[in-house]
């Protein structure tokens, strides 16, 4: 996979719309199909992002990627991948530290797809989530599609659902991954979030 060569990522909505299918079709390589019942949009640029944006009859979503993506290749490949996730089955309100973990985890892989040194995770929660999801043997992206194929969905997923799949990892972890994310703002190290 190559990064795109021309323009900037917000004056290139075509390499942009390339970039977001290419990053999909790696993202079901990796976790799985996405939900096809919902319609992928066009990524766009906003002062809050990144987050993802469900349409208003929830038929579909789109990425909202940050400014700082807006004017760089590598940070919209980041968030993209990192959105991406979250796109395969998309739906309003704040995921779980599961979700959130497996974004960051398939976010790094993707940047490593393109040939680029992975961009430092920024909040403190989302290397928290990371970490959690890194308890899942063999790995996180692995075990991504092991709970998607089990509970179609990783914010779906329940304690007692992990705890069948994975029967040697504590109780407190598999807990912590079924609960709501919560970003820690103030514990931010550099610029950029993920949501």
């Amino acid at each position: 996979m190559k990064i795109p060569a021309k323009a900037r990522p917000g004056g290139d909505p075509e390499a942009m719309w390339a970039l977001q299918q290419e990053i999909l079709r790696l993202a079901e390589n990796v976790f799985g199909p996405r939900d096809s019942s919902k319609t992928i949009f066009q990524p766009t640029f906003v002062d809050d992002g990144p987050q993802i944006r469900n349409t208003p009859n929830l038929d579909g979503a789109f990425a909202e990627l940050s400014r700082n993506a807006e004017g760089y290749w590598p940070t919209a490949i980041n968030e993209l991948a990192h959105e991406t996730v979250h796109l395969l089955n998309p739906k309003p309100g704040i995921g779980n530290w599961l979700s959130e973990g497996m974004a960051v985890a398939f976010s790094i892989y993707a940047q490593q797809q393109f040939g680029m040194e992975p961009q430092a995770v920024a909040m403190a929660s989302y290397r928290r989530a990371l970490a959690l999801v890194s308890k899942l043997p063999p790995d996180a992206l692995v075990t991504g599609r092991r709970i998607r194929e089990d509970c179609g969905s990783l914010d779906n997923a329940t304690t007692e659902g992990l705890r069948v799949l994975f029967p040697d990892v504590g109780h407190e972890t598999l807990t912590r991954l079924c609960e709501q994310f919560q970003r820690d703002w103030q514990a931010r190290d550099q610029p950029g979030k993920f949501g």
